[in-house]
C-alpha cells in the first residue's frame, strides 16, 4: 500500500489520469440509464398520442389548431409577465443604487439638527 501510494505522489500525472477515467466512466453509466430511461419515457408519450388519435381521428385536426392556439397564448402571456418582471427589477435596482444617497443626506441632516 505504501509502494502505490509513494508511485502516486511521484507521479501526480498517473493520479489525475486514473481519477480522470473513474469519472468518465461513472458518468457514462449514469447517462446511459437516464437514456434508457428518456427512450421508454418518449415511447410510452407516442403510444399514448396513437392510441389517442386512433380513437378519434377526425377531430384531431381542430383539436391540433386549438393546442396550438393556447400554446401560442400562453407563451405570449408568459413573454409579457417576463418583460414587465424585468421592467420592475430595472426600477428597482435604480431605486436600490440612490438609497445609500439619500441615507447620507439624512445622516447629514440629522448631524446639522443635532449639532455636532
Amino acid at each position: 500500500m505504501d509502494s502505490v501510494s509513494s508511485y502516486f505522489s511521484a507521479n501526480p500525472a498517473a493520479f489525475t489520469l486514473i481519477v480522470i477515467v473513474a469519472i468518465v466512466l461513472m458518468l457514462f453509466f449514469i447517462l446511459k440509464k437516464f437514456l434508457k430511461l428518456t427512450i421508454v419515457f418518449l415511447f410510452i408519450v407516442l403510444l399514448a398520442v396513437g392510441v389517442y388519435l386512433f380513437k378519434d381521428p377526425s377531430s384531431m385536426p381542430d383539436r391540433i389548431k386549438q393546442s396550438v392556439e393556447d400554446f401560442k397564448s400562453g407563451g405570449e402571456q408568459i413573454g409579457d409577465k417576463f418583460t414587465s418582471l424585468f421592467e420592475d427589477t430595472k426600477t428597482l435596482a435604480g431605486k436600490a443604487k440612490e438609497v445609500p444617497k439619500d441615507l447620507n443626506k439624512m445622516l447629514d441632516t440629522a448631524k446639522d439638527t443635532v449639532g455636532k
